[in-house]
């Protein structure tokens, strides 16, 4: 392991952390009538799809129980979603890792709908009180909308890579 990892990781710490004291203090700029995006999420998926190796699953695990706690959520439940789509996220990694940036975020709307509506089952399931129907969409088309946000923010945490992205906006000069 590189130091470079570890750079990379706690900054991925601290951005999660800023991002949940962002959305805990009474100041959240979001009405409470409108459900706000699960920025964590994009931007884990958004590493994942940049770079799969920065982000093992002991600090993902960690980030997203605390906030399961943090939240008021079922503890856990998030967790084990969240970590069953990036695990299958990483290991689709190898499919999208030349595609452009709109067939991945089409792929990653696909998972955060999958994971929204797993979520919703399993509540239902166990008979847990959650919101309705709407809620649930309004805040996967939020989550989605937000990806390209927190996409470039991964750039921050990642790093620009020249290799991957460099002909794709530039143009092939080989």
């Amino acid at each position: 392991m590189t130091s470079s990892f570890w750079i990379q990781r706690l900054t991925y710490l601290i951005f999660s952390f800023l991002l949940v004291v962002w959305l805990i203090v009474p100041q959240n700029p979001f009405k409470q009538t409108i459900p706000t995006p699960d920025f964590l999420f994009c931007l884990t998926l958004a590493i994942i799809f940049r770079r799969p190796n920065v982000l093992p699953i002991a600090l993902i695990g960690l980030v997203f129980l605390s906030t399961d706690i943090l939240f008021n959520r079922p503890i856990g439940l998030w967790t084990a979603i969240v970590l069953i789509i990036t695990e299958f996220a990483r290991t689709q990694f190898w499919r999208y890792n030349d595609a452009n940036f709109i067939t991945t975020w089409l792929f990653v709307s696909f998972l955060i709908i999958l994971s929204t509506f797993s979520h919703m089952i399993i509540l239902n399931i166990f008979v847990i009180s959650q919101s309705d129907f709407w809620h649930y969409l309004i805040w996967a088309l939020l989550t989605i909308l937000i990806y390209p946000i927190m996409f470039c923010l991964s750039f921050l945490i990642v790093g620009f890579d020249r290799k991957n992205y460099y002909g794709k906006f530039v143009g092939n000069r080989e």
